[in-house]
Order: C-alpha cells, then sequence, then structure tokens
C-alpha cells in the first residue's frame, strides 16, 4: 500500500522555477524565500531579458531530505523552449541534480521547455514519468471556432537516447519512496467536471476530451505538519486533487497546497466559490495558486482564507520543515 511505503520526510523546498508572475520585490519569512533581488543582481542578464522572467507556464524543483536521504525532482518545464533554463541560470538550478522529471500533464505550458532541458543532460539518463495520454497531439477549440495547438514537443531520437521513459497512470513513488506521483486522480466532487472545449488526438481523429485523464500531482509527506501538494494544472479539480492524495496516503493533514487550480475564464470562474467552501473545509495550514488559477479566484481565496494564503512569485522556494 502507497500509505505504507511514502516516507514521512525532515523537509521539503519547492522552487517555483516558472509561473506567469514575476515581481523581485516582493518579500517573504522563514517560510517563504524570494528571489534575491538585492543591489548586486543586475537589471538586465547576459541574454538581454530581466535576471527571471515569467511567462503562462509552469515548472517547479523539489527537494526533500530524511535523515541522511535526499532527493531532487523536477515538475513540469514551462511553456518556451528557453525560460526554464533561463531561470535555472538566475537561480543557480544545475539541469543534472535531478534525478527524475515529473510532468503533471501533456499540455505545451508544461512541457515545451523539456527538449531544452534534455539537451542540457550529461551523459546518464533521466526517468520522465508521465501518464500514457500525456505525450498526444491536444487542442482547445475555442466558442469562435479558433484553434489553438497545445500539444507537447516531439523529441528527437537523441534526445530520447537521454530519457528512461516511464508511462504509468497509477502512483509512482520517487527518490526513495520520500516523493509519490499520484497518478489519475479520482473524480469524486460533483463541481469540478473538466475542459468542455479540450481535445485530444487519439488513432488519427480528434475527440473532445473534458476529462483530461493525464493530470497528476505530487504528493511529500512531511512529519508532523502533513501532506504537501504541488499540482500543475489541476484539470482533475484542485479538491478532486486533494481529496485522491488524502485516500492515497491515509492522511487528512494537509500542510500546502500550490501550483495551478485552473479557475480561470469564464467556464471555470462558476465553481471559484464551490472551490473555496471546500477548501474551508480541508483547512490547508498554507495555498499558493499560481498558474492558471486565474486573477479572480486568487483574489477571492486571498480574501476568504487570508491566513492560509501565500502571493504566487517565478522565483520563490517554499521550506517546510518537520515538526
Amino acid at each position: 500500500m502507497i500509505k505504507d511505503l511514502l516516507l514521512e520526510v525532515d523537509e521539503v523546498k519547492i522552487t517555483i522555477i516558472m509561473d506567469n508572475t514575476v515581481d523581485v520585490f516582493m518579500t517573504g519569512n522563514e517560510i517563504v524565500h524570494r528571489f534575491n533581488s538585492s543591489s548586486n543582481c543586475p537589471l538586465i542578464a547576459d541574454d538581454g531579458f530581466s535576471p527571471i522572467v515569467a511567462e503562462h507556464g509552469f515548472s517547479a524543483m523539489i527537494q526533500v531530505k530524511c535523515g541522511n536521504k535526499q532527493g531532487t525532482v523536477l515538475l513540469d518545464t514551462g511553456m518556451s523552449p528557453g525560460g526554464i533554463l533561463h531561470n535555472m541560470t538566475a537561480l543557480g538550478i544545475n539541469v543534472n541534480d535531478m534525478q527524475a522529471i515529473i510532468l503533471s500533464h501533456g499540455h505545451a505550458d508544461h512541457t515545451m521547455g523539456l527538449p531544452g532541458i534534455i539537451e542540457k543532460l550529461g551523459s546518464h539518463q533521466i526517468p520522465l514519468i508521465y501518464h500514457p495520454d500525456a505525450l498526444l497531439d491536444r487542442k482547445i477549440i475555442m466558442p469562435n471556432g479558433y484553434e489553438l495547438n497545445i500539444s507537447p514537443p516531439k523529441l528527437t531520437a537523441c534526445q530520447q537516447e537521454k530519457i528512461a521513459f516511464i508511462e504509468k497512470s497509477d502512483p509512482t513513488l520517487l527518490v526513495d519512496n520520500m516523493v509519490l506521483v499520484s497518478g489519475e486522480i479520482a473524480r469524486t466532487t460533483d463541481f469540478e467536471t473538466g475542459f468542455p472545449i479540450h481535445y485530444t488526438k487519439c488513432n488519427d481523429q480528434w475527440e473532445n476530451d473534458p476529462v483530461i485523464k493525464d493530470d497528476q500531482c505530487v504528493i511529500v509527506n512531511v512529519r508532523g505538519q502533513g501532506l504537501v501538494v504541488i499540482t500543475g494544472c489541476c484539470h482533475s479539480g484542485i479538491v478532486n486533487t486533494i481529496h485522491y492524495a488524502q485516500a492515497l496516503t491515509n492522511n487528512q493533514q494537509v500542510c500546502a497546497v500550490l501550483g495551478g487550480f485552473h479557475l480561470t475564464g469564464g467556464i471555470f470562474e462558476k465553481i471559484i466559490p464551490a472551490t473555496i467552501a471546500e477548501l474551508q473545509k480541508i483547512n490547508p495550514t498554507y495555498l499558493m495558486p499560481g498558474h492558471c488559477t486565474g486573477w479572480s479566484a486568487i483574489h477571492q481565496i486571498a480574501q476568504a482564507m487570508p491566513k492560509a494564503f501565500i502571493p504566487n512569485n517565478v522565483g520563490t522556494t517554499l521550506v517546510f520543515k518537520a515538526k
């Protein structure tokens, strides 16, 4: 059973490498560490961009420790081919320190940085953990008929040689059982019903795919603090995702939930009140909604749960230690 195998860790650090917002002067505290914007940080980096950049994408580094064991994994790779590499340089992150790459799902805003990451890898293969649907072609058809391609990148043969492909729909334990990838998430709420304008190409045919089965999260259990749940876009629904993490681990205590909650736009804004009501019942100690959560949902969450709310920002590192 997963609940018996997942270790309680002494510490987890989650660094937001890529997200939709950046503010180099945002303040932190003992748990929330912000990007260092001291006087020795130039306004323009060597490549002509800001030292740290934001884009409509997501990527996070997750570092865990338990006794003398430690490990590092990468969740998602952002939207642009070079954005994640730019921010990794600014944050002093070495791609070759990663022991695995996890795809929360296969959409372009979480996968397009993957080829660039692979090119920076050394000679050893790195595991890539993903759901069987994650590498399929995807698109969104807007109400006006406009089609937006959100397919993942196609890896070259040379790039594929650097990857150990781990295709699974069920949960996966990584780095000495300190990190849990949820696998396919059970849909149990009556209001988180998916993305009705989303399509997937199967057997050369485009099919309406509102469910997006490949959506998965990462779970870490911090001793005495509870679960830390990191999401990509959370197409499963943030409440479904938390409930599934609790069920997998047989642990109701939630320390923190962060990442994209996918509550932006007219389709999803109507479920914000129901989502917040359920989040209040779950009562996580900390919430840091980002990426596709949307302006309206982020502000309503901040107002409804001010003690738990943490403003999101590229370059932020959250540190949760065992009690």
